[in-house]
């Protein structure tokens, strides 16, 4: 098969196009033929070997951390899924991913994939979905009614939290450029602050219930945001943490967030897509040749957006 693989840590000349051997599967796996897949910044800091502690690989490795595609095979232990299935997935971080025309990965890890959509475009929705729901839900606890901050609103994860925070009734208030307000408007967002050029903690008129912040922003500015929320308030972040006995004074509670695999939340996003709720918002497609020149782009800061690659066999 065709494939991506990174064989050492370092820059985008390390990304490599080749052909290798279809993997094989275990008795609880399943073989997927790759319709999409789509670019995460943790891709690119699993290839610079920045989380290699977190996320080790044996080398070479194959990068992409989520796909859409079609069951090819199952293992004997596989009971939910048959082959011709649609699934979409979250992969194992440490294991080889989905930049390649085949995939494996553990049964218990797929969903089977929205019908409502094109497969293709359901491989963009795993990542930033789950982050989105369980920031928002697992951690967040948000409720019909509360306020909630989303700070990079118009990015991958973001774009996902503006859809399911509305979806659960709450008031919406989001931080992006003004190039992004149509798009989030055209979500359904009740506020945006021009990151650019306003200040959070000046433009939120009433105390919030939690703040799921996903922009790259240094603790001096996030503590900053910490008496925007309610007594009792719950401060989530992607990235990093706001200090947590500035928190405990401000009678407020401080979570660094990690994504995790979770078929079960696939499911119940799938049902969503499916009932119009939410979607998936693509800013680029790409073919999988393209994938060091996606690398070069965010290394850049010039991605907005979900970026799909495409592997479409179907057309």
């Amino acid at each position: 098969m065709k494939a991506v693989r990174i064989h050492e840590y370092g820059g985008t000349e390390v990304i490599r196009y080749e052909v290798t051997p279809i993997p094989e599967i275990d008795q609880d796996e399943v073989l997927i033929k790759v319709v999409a897949t789509a670019f995460n910044p943790v891709d690119a800091a699993i290839r610079m070997g920045a989380l290699k502690n977190i996320f080790p690989h044996q080398m070479p490795y194959i990068p992409n951390v989520e796909a859409s595609g079609v069951i090819e095979s199952i293992g004997g232990a596989v009971t939910n899924f048959k082959p011709g299935d649609p699934v979409f997935v979250f992969l194992d971080m440490t294991k080889d991913g989905a930049a390649a025309e085949y995939v494996v990965t553990k049964a218990e890890n797929a969903a089977l994939a929205p019908k409502s959509i094109d497969l293709q475009d359901a491989g963009a929705i795993p990542v930033g979905a789950l982050t989105a729901w369980q920031g928002l839900f697992d951690h967040g606890k948000l409720q019909e009614g509360q306020r909630v901050l989303i700070t990079a609103a118009a990015g991958g994860v973001g774009s996902y939290g503006v859809q399911l925070a509305k979806w659960k009734g709450a008031h919406v208030i989001g931080t992006a450029s003004e190039a992004s307000f149509p798009l989030l408007q055209g979500l359904g967002i009740d506020q945006i602050i021009d990151y650019k050029h306003e200040a959070v903690e000046e433009k939120v008129s009433e105390k919030l219930d939690l703040i799921l912040n996903l922009a790259p922003e240094g603790p001096a500015e996030l503590n900053k945001w910490l008496p925007l929320l309610k007594e009792g308030g719950i401060f989530v972040s992607t990235t990093s943490p706001a200090d947590a006995e500035l928190a405990n004074r401000s009678g407020v509670q401080t979570i660094r967030m990690f994504v995790g695999r979770n078929a079960g939340q696939l499911t119940q996003i799938a049902a969503l897509v499916d009932e119009g709720r939410i979607k998936p918002v693509i800013t680029e497609r790409v073919k999988l040749d393209d994938l060091a020149l996606i690398h070069n782009k965010s290394q850049a800061g010039k991605i907005r957006g979900k970026v799909l690659i495409n592997l479409d066999w179907r057309q």
